[in-house]
């Protein structure tokens, strides 16, 4: 495994914790896995928002709603907030909102 391999996993782990973190609070329990759908665990669109405006916040930058409907999980989230581009840069749109 190289060295870059080694950080992008640690940082992908810390973005994680966080993610599970961003959705007991706004879901109000944490009794789902990594890989359960948000959707599938009691959460709704508007939670999405506050969800994505907390993680936004402690990566530093704005995250559009999008990626959270587009990757609904937590590991799959994570990954998507540490790929390059996940940003806000895109208009934000409803194609897939719940």
């Amino acid at each position: 495994m190289s060295p870059g391999s080694t950080t992008s996993q640690k940082d992908t782990t810390e973005v994680a914790h966080q993610v599970r973190a961003a959705w007991a609070a706004a879901l109000e329990h944490d009794d789902f896995g990594n890989e359960d759908d948000f959707f599938d665990v009691g959460g709704h669109s508007l939670l999405v928002a506050r969800i994505m405006a907390q993680l936004g916040t402690a990566v530093g930058r704005r995250l559009p709603l999008r990626l959270f409907f587009d990757h609904p999980t937590v590991d799959g989230l994570a990954r998507a907030i540490g790929a390059p581009g996940a940003t806000a840069d895109a208009p934000q749109t409803r194609e897939n909102a719940r």
